[in-house]
């Protein structure tokens, strides 16, 4: 698939896959487009799904940072323009669903179905020291930190210690990949700043809300304060997993958002 060219000089790669009603799968902090690898097969067999690496990872492009998660959303939708989709279901995971939030706000006529998988909708003293450790270490261009201490908050201990040699194969992977830190930095620098909290009534779609309760990064408690505020939404709180219960439970997480489509 191509590069398209949004605002700000900025370049996003995109991929389509499957066919039927166009669902836009948004991935989370430091992923790219790969990050939905385990649901794609499924959901792809019922809906043309539309996964893209955010600005600053991947093929896409890099900018300085001072970019917000608004900004990020908006290189989402200039793709979904593209493509021709006025209307589509939305699924975004951790970093995603706060950029899917920013979505479902400014264009709810757009948004058929909305799925906020792990995320929040602002941070609290936790996740922002979490994520203001993890900036200073990506503007200090320490990858090796960085990366330790991102796999070791994404998974549950269960699942680290069953799979403890492929996940450092992932990890090592993942680091050759990278060829600069400053991405890193601008997405979580975005992370810290954004906040939807007073804004999070406006959501008119029918919503999925998910989190794990062995979530070190994203406590249960911000996702209970997001689906308060939705009203009508459904909350779902997955036992077992720690943040990426996407990786961890890929069938059953694929389950769970196809039910949740197709009701």
């Amino acid at each position: 698939m191509p590069l398209l060219s949004v605002r700000d000089n900025v370049e996003i790669y995109y991929e389509k896959v499957g066919t039927g009603f166009p669902l836009l799968l948004i991935s989370g902090t430091g992923h790219d487009h790969r990050f939905w690898s385990g649901q794609l097969e499924a959901l792809s067999a019922k809906y043309t799904c539309i996964v893209a690496d955010n600005r600053g990872i991947g093929k896409s492009s890099i900018p300085e940072p001072g970019y917000t998660l608004a900004d990020m959303a908006h290189d989402l939708i200039e793709i979904m323009d593209h493509l021709g989709f006025a209307e589509f279901h939305l699924m975004g995971f951790s970093m995603g669903g706060h950029m899917a939030q920013e979505i479902a706000i400014n264009h709810p006529e757009r948004v058929r179905k909305l799925g906020l998988h792990h995320t929040w909708s602002r941070c609290d003293a936790h996740l922002r020291d979490f994520q203001s450790i993890r900036l200073r270490l990506a503007q200090q261009d320490d990858l090796r930190t960085l990366f330790d201490l991102s796999f070791f908050s994404l998974y549950s201990p269960a699942y680290h210690q069953q799979n403890e040699a492929a996940l450092e194969r992932k990890k090592s992977e993942m680091m050759q990949q990278v060829g600069s830190l400053q991405g890193w930095a601008g997405q979580l620098q975005a992370c810290i700043t954004g906040d939807t909290y007073e804004r999070l009534s406006l959501i008119q779609s029918p919503t999925l809300v998910t989190c794990s309760e062995m979530d070190f990064i994203v406590p249960v408690h911000l996702s209970k304060e997001i689906a308060e505020r939705i009203e009508g939404s459904e909350l779902k709180v997955l036992k077992g997993t720690g943040h990426v219960a996407l990786i961890e439970q890929p069938d059953i997480f694929a389950k769970l958002c196809i039910d949740f489509l197709a009701d």
